[in-house]
């Protein structure tokens, strides 16, 4: 498969019982139950966890429960629409589809000992295969149904890719699923195949205007449903930060980081041709974008939270408002002065750093893609940097995307850079603890292990002007 692959949802494993398991939950009033099964947890804490919202991912715990001595859990939620939740035991993490009022038979299965290899660590959270008991007209079993449906068109079709002859084909499939599912009583579902088919036309470059057009200007924003949400934020990855560069980014700049003023940006991007169509898609593009934009050196954090707080004030959009309440939340825990987050990682050796043990030095983490040009470029800088102050500072990369052997080729192919490299892509609890959203993030930490500017100055950025700041003060 191509590198873009990316498979509709989490896969399930859905078997069809003599006793079925997915009923409604009366004895439960208006609560969901997952009634569990892991026998190979035995006394470890299980948790059931929703997404606050879908910008920042936030998730909240929402039951938790030991695994007892017969494998047996149980844990429940409030759900008031379907939504994707999360089960995990461990560092083990699987989706599930919830319906109000139901009771799910699950079991969580024994890790797999193909993906518990190589650069696994216990801080690394890993994606399994729940199975469910239930009937083929459950909504968990529908979305298999299309998973499979995809796997066998995409298995067939792979050479149009290539050729590029793909999208006729893809168009074709679309409206076979429309067709399928047209009788089935789930927007959620519908919703959900729709936005993956968006999502497929994105990953494989179908024209933005005709992407924009057929799935997004006029449509419903789709908060709570996971497969929407992803394609929007793929969509509109960068899309402030490029329109600050375009027609209209002095005005766009200014409102930042000169003046944070929410009115004014919002009726700046409101010339923008897409943007104009709705105020509540463009509220919420501002919103992604200033997520994006805080961890980028050259713009104002402060600014960019005043900007977010002042629409969480204005906003009449609860769901904007909870998005704001998030945002400013993830930003306070990553301020100056606080302790940075732990992490727990391997090198192309296979030896185990952790964060805590660096102590006594100051510590550039940079945060990398081996596919990354700008990351490259970005080292190639912090190479000479190194070379200048490796005595006073320690430096490490984490790279944060790709597979393994990938990582392995990059440090085999780059002896020059001569300082700690790790590999976290598999860590995605580490990647959200420090909001890494693209390649060449950097956070400066202090010797007591606090951060000192986060996001820090990128290389080519002048974060040498920063050290020799630092060190001449410390010789005073």
């Amino acid at each position: 498969m191509p590198a873009f692959k990316k498979y509709p949802v989490f896969s399930f494993i859905f078997l069809f019982a003599t006793v079925c398991f997915l009923v409604p939950a009366r004895v439960y009033s208006q609560a969901s139950v997952v009634d569990g099964r892991a026998p190979d947890f035995k006394g470890q804490e299980a948790s059931l966890y929703s997404f606050s919202d879908l910008i920042t991912y936030t998730q909240v715990k929402e039951s938790i429960d030991t695994v007892d001595s017969k494998g047996v859990f149980e844990l429940s939620a409030m759900v008031d629409r379907p939504q994707a939740f999360k089960v995990k035991i461990g560092n083990q993490s699987a989706k599930l589809y919830m319906l109000k009022a139901y009771k799910y038979g699950v079991t969580f299965p024994a890790p797999d000992p193909v993906d518990s290899g190589f650069y696994q660590n216990p801080n690394a959270e890993q994606s399994t295969d729940l199975i469910i008991y239930g009937d083929s007209t459950e909504l968990n079993a529908r979305i298999i149904d299309f998973n499979t449906q995809f796997e066998r068109f995409w298995n067939k079709n792979y050479k149009y890719f290539v050729a590029k002859k793909l999208h006729h084909k893809l168009d074709s499939f679309e409206l076979k699923m429309q067709k399928r599912y047209e009788k089935v009583n789930s927007s959620y579902l519908r919703t959900y195949v729709t936005y993956n088919i968006a999502l497929i036309n994105d990953n494989t470059g179908r024209h933005r205007a005709y992407i924009a057009n057929k799935y997004i200007l006029y449509k419903p924003i789709h908060y709570n449903n996971f497969e929407y949400m992803e394609f929007f934020n793929q969509f509109f990855k960068l899309y402030l930060e490029q329109q600050s560069i375009g027609k209209f980014g002095n005005d766009i700049l200014n409102n930042i980081n000169q003046q944070p003023n929410y009115p004014a940006l919002n009726a700046v991007l409101k010339n923008d041709s897409w943007l104009a169509t709705s105020d509540s898609l463009r509220e919420l593009v501002i919103l992604k974008g200033l997520y994006e934009l805080y961890y980028v050196p050259k713009f104002s954090k402060q600014n960019i939270i005043a900007l977010v707080d002042q629409i969480r004030s204005i906003t009449k959009n609860p769901e904007h408002k909870k998005i704001a309440d998030n945002m400013l939340h993830l930003f306070n825990n990553l301020q100056n002065g606080v302790e940075a987050p732990a992490f727990s990682l391997k090198d192309a050796k296979e030896n185990t750093f952790q964060l805590k043990s660096f102590k006594g030095k100051y510590i550039y983490l940079d945060f990398f893609s081996p596919k990354s040009v700008q990351s490259q470029q970005e080292m190639k800088k912090m190479e000479q940097i190194k070379n200048k102050y490796g005595d006073k500072v320690l430096f490490i990369s984490v790279c944060m995307e790709g597979e393994e052997e990938e990582f392995r080729e990059f440090v085999k192919k780059n002896p020059k850079y001569n300082w700690l490299i790790l590999y976290g892509a598999k860590d995605k609890q580490m990647l959200d603890t420090y909001l890494v959203k693209a390649p060449a993030t950097y956070y400066l930490i202090n010797q007591e292990g606090y951060l000192v500017q986060s996001p820090a100055t990128r290389p080519s950025e002048g974060i040498e002007f920063k050290f020799k700041e630092m060190f001449r003060t410390r010789r005073k």
